[in-house]
């Protein structure tokens, strides 16, 4: 299967948000969100197109169909001409979980900037970390530093493309 990331225009935020109501879903057995009574998830993906450059999201597609999204953010580029890039958010429709394609969309991602890199999970969501742990693993050839953030309840791996 062919992977291919593509970047998501002001044009197709529709279709944004509607891979985010599904995001949110997922996660609702982390986060205990709620549906509002319009019987969708809050969230507002605006800051994505608007002033703030440092939001990249980007549709995740399995030979043409779509198949999720991830967000790349540059974290501190507002600060620091050389910004640690984070992946923000990653989503693969569980119908095409565990045929390599979240694999594959990882490393695409990952190649797509040389840059120091920070990939957060929350420590609830195992499957999350089993998927980073692996992906960064084997990208990174085991170079990689991983720390327990008690504070926001987060693994962290860290680790530079450069």
């Amino acid at each position: 299967m062919h992977i291919n990331l593509v970047p998501v225009d002001l044009g197709k935020k529709d279709i944004l948000f509607n891979l985010y109501q599904l995001y949110y879903y997922d996660f609702s057995e982390y986060t205990n969100q709620d549906l509002n009574k319009d019987g969708k998830y809050e969230l507002d993906i605006n800051l994505f197109w608007e002033e703030d450059r440092r939001w990249h999201p980007f549709f995740i597609e399995a030979s043409g169909i779509l198949v999720g999204f991830t967000v790349i953010l540059h974290e501190n580029m507002d600060t620091d001409p050389d910004p640690t890039h984070v992946i923000y958010d990653f989503m693969i429709i569980k119908k095409f979980r565990r045929r390599g394609i979240g694999h594959q969309a990882a490393i695409k991602a990952l190649n797509m900037y040389k840059a120091n890199w920070k990939i957060a999970q929350m420590q609830v969501n195992t499957p999350a970390i089993s998927f980073w742990r692996k992906a960064v693993k084997q990208y990174t050839k085991d170079n990689y530093t991983e720390v327990v953030r008690e504070d926001s309840k987060k693994y962290v791996q860290t680790f530079c493309t450069k």
